[in-house]
């Protein structure tokens, strides 16, 4: 029988390996059978590719501390908050150069970013993420909350008020520049986590034979934990933006749709919410 005109020469057909996913995914062009093995053998990178990304995030936000210091500090032009965040979006993009180098050697470059061309599937999909977040989450998160509240043993604070369990405001309320806070909030995150989570993590579960269902909750609790410094409530609310991305990716087959709905709702939860209760209190 001919080689197959869409797999590299001298490799075998990929018969031998179930594949589930349709045509309309972007995985779906992974054609040679040891490309496919390579992603269903990756399960070591859902510990490994977080610890990558925490270790970048310090690393260059300690070299851009020491930048800043040896620029001359609080005389310097940038403030610190602005370096901060800068440095910290630069470690995003740094993390998804690497994965783009590594999945680049077994061909799943193209399907984890797969991000072009913009349809009109992912705007609908962007849309009802928002509506889900708005409407349904943030009512959740703030009920499991103050149902947490009533339990100090559920908390590693023990019982703290709200202010307490999140951060969000501290970006819109810090002394960084807004152009650092747009690249690290808008940009960097959403890219860096949308390509580890729903761009590799949860096809590469898909693709071990895990019911899409486990494998979306698995990818939203890994992105909910990764957000642990930001207090009980981001924890929680990333966790349920984790679903709604996970089940629009599952529903487009590409990042598109997960990646827009990533920036849309940090730029509700950074600027819009804060700006928001601001004028309630006035």
């Amino acid at each position: 029988m001919p080689p197959d005109s869409n797999t590299p020469a001298g490799r075998p057909a990929a018969d031998a390996v179930h594949w589930p996913f349709g045509p309309g995914d972007a995985f779906a062009q992974l054609r040679a059978e040891d490309h496919r093995l390579a992603l269903i053998h990756s399960l070591p990178g859902m510990v490994v590719w977080p610890l990558v990304l925490v270790a970048l995030a310090f690393a260059f936000q300690f070299a851009g501390g020491f930048l800043w210091a040896l620029a001359g500090g609080p005389k310097g032009v940038l403030q610190l908050d602005t370096v901060a965040f800068a440095a910290m979006a630069l470690a995003y993009f740094a993390f998804a150069a690497v994965m783009w180098r590594w999945l680049q050697r077994d061909g799943a470059h193209r399907g984890t970013f797969a991000f072009w061309p913009l349809r009109a599937s992912d705007l609908l999909a962007t849309f009802l993420v928002m509506v889900f977040m708005i409407f349904v989450a943030g009512h959740l998160t703030l009920a499991f909350h103050e149902f947490a509240m009533l339990d100090p043993s559920l908390t590693l604070s023990g019982g703290a008020t709200r202010d307490e369990v999140s951060n969000v405001d501290n970006f819109i309320h810090s002394n960084a520049a807004l152009w650092s806070i747009i690249l690290l909030t808008l940009i960097g995150a959403p890219l860096a986590e949308e390509i580890l989570f729903r761009g590799w993590m949860l096809p590469m579960l898909v693709a071990r034979g895990v019911p899409a269902v486990f494998a979306i909750v698995i990818s939203a609790l890994a992105f909910g934990l990764l957000h642990t410094p930001q207090g009980l409530m981001v924890m929680t609310s990333t966790f349920l933006l984790g679903i709604a991305l996970g089940i629009a990716r599952m529903a487009t087959g590409r990042v598109t749709a997960p990646f827009l709905g990533h920036v849309a709702n940090n730029a509700w939860a950074v600027f819009a919410v804060p700006a928001i209760l601001q004028r309630v209190s006035t």
